[in-house]
Formats: structure tokens, sequence, C-alpha cells
């Protein structure tokens, strides 16, 4: 056997691992390490997140709400984070399509993990806009996310907009559901844009044409 029963216990029960954890657990032994790893990944014992991070099956498949286990490990593998664009306006219902990947906001560079249980995308901005974002407490366990008018800003900065026209048209199909945006959230997000570049002077123009903002 490749790991013993205790071993397994001490992976179960950890919510993430990483490598120096599981040499702890396993031994330092470069080459024995490696393959005790691999073995445990093909076995299904561990799922690898990106290389050198990995999630244990039993602990995942223990979890009452592994979205939200997930949301966490989204948070832990690139910090600082919070989640925002896509995937928040899905959660907070200001889209109406799932979106199968995790989307962050960072300080740090852009990257993308792709594992076999969900897919974890980052996008840069300056520390200036990495703001506007609350927690949850999944058990124990803090998780960031953007308040709903931050994840519309943020899901706006990244567009190349070249006109107003543009910004029409992409608010006209973006499927965006402005009636689920509360009016605290709606004030906030005219603020916010009032304070930004040109580009998102003009998105603001474009919503308070359209009366979705006043």
């Amino acid at each position: 056997m490749i790991t013993t029963e205790l071993n397994l216990t001490k992976i179960n029960k950890s919510p993430y691992l990483i490598r120096k954890n599981l040499e702890l657990i396993l031994g330092s032994n470069r080459r024995t390490l490696d393959y005790k790893i691999e073995s445990m990944i093909k076995d299904k014992i561990l799922i690898r997140i990106k290389p050198g991070f990995y999630i244990s099956t039993d602990y995942l498949n223990s979890q009452t709400d592994t979205e939200e286990y997930l949301e966490y490990i989204g948070n832990i593998l690139r910090e600082p984070s919070y989640i925002s664009l896509r995937y928040a306006l899905f959660k907070y219902n200001l889209i109406p399509e799932s979106i199968y990947e995790i989307t962050y906001i960072t300080t740090k560079k852009p990257a993308k993990f792709e594992s076999s249980v969900k897919n974890f995308s980052y996008r840069n901005i300056n520390e200036q806009l990495f703001d506007r974002y609350t927690t949850f407490t999944y058990k124990d366990k803090l998780v960031n996310i953007a308040y709903p008018y931050k994840a519309l800003f943020d899901f706006f900065y990244y567009i190349n907009f070249k006109s107003k026209d543009e910004i029409a048209d992409f608010i006209e199909t973006s499927r965006i559901n402005w009636d689920n945006l509360d009016t605290k959230n709606k004030k906030l997000l005219e603020k916010i844009l009032k304070l930004s570049n040109n580009k998102m002077s003009l998105i603001l123009e474009v919503l308070k044409d359209r009366k979705i903002l006043w």
C-alpha cells in the first residue's frame, strides 16, 4: 500500500494540501513523493488543482456545499483575490447563465487553473481598484466576493469599448438583469463609474441614457 490508513486520515481531513504538507505526511524523498502523489491522483484519492496544490476527493465529497468550498479554494490558490466578474454576477442573479469556472480579481499576474472539478481564472487589476468586496464564511473559512455593483464594474472594466454605440449594443445584448440590482447598488455603481477613467464615464452616460441609472 502506498499510504497507511493514518496517512489517508490526515490527507482526507485537510481542506487542501500543498507539496510541503504531503512531504510531512508521506516523506520528503522527492522521487518517492512524486510517485506517491501521482499514484493517489490515479487512484482518485487526490485531485490536482494546479502543480503542487491538491484537494482530497474524500474531503470534497464530504462537503455539504461543494461550490462554496471550491470558491474558498480559489481564494487560497491566488492571494489576494476576490470572486467577481461573470461568476459573481450569476451568484447575484444578475445574469442567467451559470458559469463553470470561478472568476476572480487579483493584484497578481493573470492566471487560469483547470482541474477535473472546477476551473479557476484570475484577472489582474491595479491596487487602487482592488477593493469594494465583502466576505462570507464557509464553515470557519472566509471567502472574498465583490459587492454586486463592483462585480458589474469589474465586468465592464475589461471590455475594450471604442464608442458609446458599442457600449449601448453590449448592454442591449449582455442579458444583465438590472431589475435584480437594488437601488443602493445602483447608486454605488454610479459613484464608482464617476470616479473612474473616460471609458467608464462613457458607460455611465449610456446607463443614464437608458434610465438604468439616474
